[in-house]
């Protein structure tokens, strides 16, 4: 924190430290965005947050759109990971693409506020700017979207994913799972005159769409 009597800190990039105050800064902006959405985010109380000089994120961001550019690409960094950990902790091709879909839904469920933030329209926008950000998204979403297609090509070489193009298949599992998403984060999967007759709670109805999506690729 920043006291009201003396100097300001040195902030840690300055002393040599650098790498970790940018973790620090997109820490609690991801904090941030989580209890607050976008309009929570802002360079003052990410550095309020992270106890830095007021001066320190902006020697890391530009501004808000940059820190926040920052953020989507994280998430879409960790959302890889935690798919591809998952199908690798599969013990067949089958179980691997199960698990990749419910390691999908599991981390958009814990992290709505993230989650919407990377496909919302603004990250939309800003995946088609020319700023070096911009490029840094595309390629995130990318790997990401590679990472599920890897699971049902492995499943095609294995003889377990029916034959077909990879990418649709992926395309097609993908917005099933957004679709879920979507319709569990809005409360609509059990609203009353929506899909409020589907049987089960929540969690229950979502393993088992999952594999019904897992069954429909099946060879």
């Amino acid at each position: 924190m920043i006291a009201a009597q003396g100097p300001e800190p040195v902030d840690a990039a300055v002393a040599g430290a650098g790498p970790p105050t940018r973790e620090r800064l997109l820490a609690a902006a991801w904090e941030l965005l989580a209890e607050g959405g976008p309009e929570a985010v802002t360079l003052r109380e990410v550095g309020r947050r992270t106890g830095v000089s007021r001066t320190a994120p902006y020697r890391h961001f530009q501004d808000k759109e940059e820190l926040l550019r920052a953020v989507a690409v994280r998430s879409f960094d960790l959302l890889r990971v935690r798919t591809a950990e998952a199908g690798r902790a599969a013990g067949d091709a089958p179980g691997a693409l199960r698990e990749v879909c419910r390691a999908y839904i599991a981390f958009a469920l814990e992290n709505p506020q993230q989650y919407r933030l990377m496909f919302g329209d603004w990250v939309l926008s800003q995946k088609r700017g020319d700023a070096p950000q911009a490029a840094a998204l595309r390629t995130a979403a990318e790997r990401l979207f590679d990472t599920a297609a890897e699971a049902i090509g492995r499943g095609q070489r294995d003889g377990a994913v029916r034959s077909g193009d990879p990418t649709d298949f992926t395309l097609l599992t993908w917005s099933t799972l957004h679709g879920l998403v979507t319709f569990t984060l809005s409360a609509h999967l059990h609203a009353e005159g929506g899909a409020g007759r589907v049987r089960g709670e929540p969690e229950e109805v979502l393993a088992r769409l999952v594999d019904e999506v897992v069954r429909g690729l099946r060879a």
